[in-house]
This record gives structure tokens, sequence and C-alpha cells, in this order.
């Protein structure tokens, strides 16, 4: 578990360092008074860094409700704050932004406390993994209700992208063999 959150950290830190990104310091706070989100200078303050999770999210998540396919491809061809590489997060990463609230209401999503996220709508957003019982779903998470539940892929919902993170479709690195070396 530790080797994956320093592999984590320093994909981020890749991300951060090829793509120039600084992190502006900002009053958003979680309950314990301690920083959790930054707005990123190098995304011209349209991407917010999660120092819990090392993740980078778009601080306004597409309200337009799509399907599953044209989320995936709204993601990947995507350029927010003049930077490209987003991706739909998985359920597992959307789910690290809910946080009920006793105080909640019908029109507000469940966010951590003083957020600095803009338009996110309380709804179910697409993710990219789907129940392995039926291909033709996708998860979503709801904001709302906090909870996960599978969609037909050919249903609507907002999306909202994400960058970072590990991937498990990394494909293991294999030993190379050198002719000439023993």
């Amino acid at each position: 578990m530790k080797s994956k959150r320093i592999a984590a950290s320093l994909v981020v830190l890749l991300v951060v360092l090829s793509t120039g990104a600084t992190a502006t310091e900002v009053p958003f706070v979680d309950a314990e008074n301690t920083r959790r989100f930054s707005l990123l200078d190098a995304f011209q303050g349209q991407a917010v860094f999660d120092h819990t999770t090392r993740l980078i999210w778009e601080r306004s998540p597409l309200a337009t409700e799509v399907t599953w396919t044209t989320a995936t491809t709204r993601c990947a061809l995507k350029t927010v704050g003049g930077r490209t590489g987003w991706r739909l997060p998985s359920f597992i990463e959307l789910m690290t932004l809910v946080e009920p609230s006793p105080q909640q209401t019908a029109i507000l999503p469940s966010l951590p406390p003083n957020h600095p996220f803009q338009g996110v709508k309380a709804g179910a957003y697409w993710t990219t993994d789907a129940p392995s019982s039926d291909p033709g779903q996708a998860y979503t998470v709801d904001l709302f209700h906090a909870d996960v539940a599978p969609r037909y892929k050919n249903q609507i919902h907002p999306l909202w992208c994400v960058q970072g993170g590990i991937t498990d479709s990394t494909p293991p690195s294999s030993p190379t063999t050198r002719p000439g070396l023993i």
C-alpha cells in the first residue's frame, strides 16, 4: 500500500513537473483546518490539486449530461487551463470527493467543506468502472446520495474529468536483455 502511495505521488509529481504546474495556496481547508485543495496556476486556476489523493480535478465539471461513451471521449479530448490528458475517474477516485453533511440540502452536492469546485451538480456522475456482470453498464457516483450504482451506458449523466493517479491498465515491466552482457 505504501509503495502504491509513493508511486502515485511520483506520477503526480511528474505530471506537475512536466506541465510546469504550480499550486497556489488557497484557503480551502477541511474540518481539521488542514489544507486539502489548491488551485493550479499552470492550469490558469481551472484545475484543483487534491493533497489527500494527489489527483488533479477540473474545477468546473461539465454539467451537460451525455452517454458513457461520449463522456469517455470528451474527457480524453478535453483541454482545461490549456492542458490535455484528462480521463474519467474510477468510482473510488470520485468517491473521495463525497462527504455527506447533516445540513445537506436537495440542491447541493455532498462535497468536502470549503471545497474550491464550481458548478458541481447534485447528481450521478459517470466513472470508468463497469460491473463484470454486464458490459453494457458503467458505475456512476451520486454526489447527492453518496452512492455508487450501475447505469446503462446509453443513459445520460454528467461527467467530471481527472488527471493523475495510477491506472491498472499499465502493463507490468518485463526484464530486457542486452546482447554481450553477462
